[in-house]
């Protein structure tokens, strides 16, 4: 049985998101709910301000400024009140820094693409069809209803033409 691994530097710093809080390959979609300047308290107690996004969910980010700039290129715009509902994609990458290669946080320049709802395309009805005459034993098994509420059933699940409704209405009360 696996259990997860800590990194030591989420013993340092747990309120802020880091590269440690990430599977190896993982790319996160994060909406911006608000940027404030705050406050990190680092090794030894130091105390830096600091910009940070908070997310609607998940813990808040510190943001340097090749964050800051990714984000005005991924939306267009340099001013913070206007990222608030936008969406990131942070993921981690391995970078110089200090004189050594360390993981960091990265905010992809691209915005993230938000999936197109699919619309689903009803089926024609046709009156020569087998699922005309499903459509008519349904409706006769719905003798004891309205004929709009019987056919709001039929008319979700196919396209039908004002002809043909009116022939499912007689259809209905025969």
């Amino acid at each position: 049985m696996s259990t997860k691994k800590h990194h030591y530097k989420s013993m340092t710093n747990p309120d802020f998101l880091g590269s440690w809080d990430f599977e190896e390959g993982e790319n996160r979609t994060l909406i911006i709910n608000s940027v404030k300047e705050g406050e990190v308290v680092g090794d030894g107690g130091k105390k830096d301000k600091c910009v940070v996004a908070y997310f609607t969910t998940g813990l808040p980010m510190v943001l340097n400024m090749t964050n800051m700039k990714a984000i005005t290129i991924a939306h267009g715009t340099p001013y913070i009140e206007d990222w608030v509902g936008k969406s990131v994609s942070v993921h981690v990458e391995q970078v110089k820094a200090f004189g050594d290669i360390w993981d960091a946080l990265r905010i992809s320049t691209t915005a993230p693409v938000k999936a197109k709802p699919k619309v689903k395309v009803k089926p024609i009805l046709k009156k020569e069809s087998e699922e005309y005459e499903k459509v008519v034993a349904f409706l006769k098994g719905q003798s004891d209803k309205l004929f709009d509420v019987a056919f709001k059933g039929p008319d979700n699940k196919y396209k039908i033409s004002a002809t043909l409704k009116a022939q499912l209405e007689k259809e209905h009360k025969s």
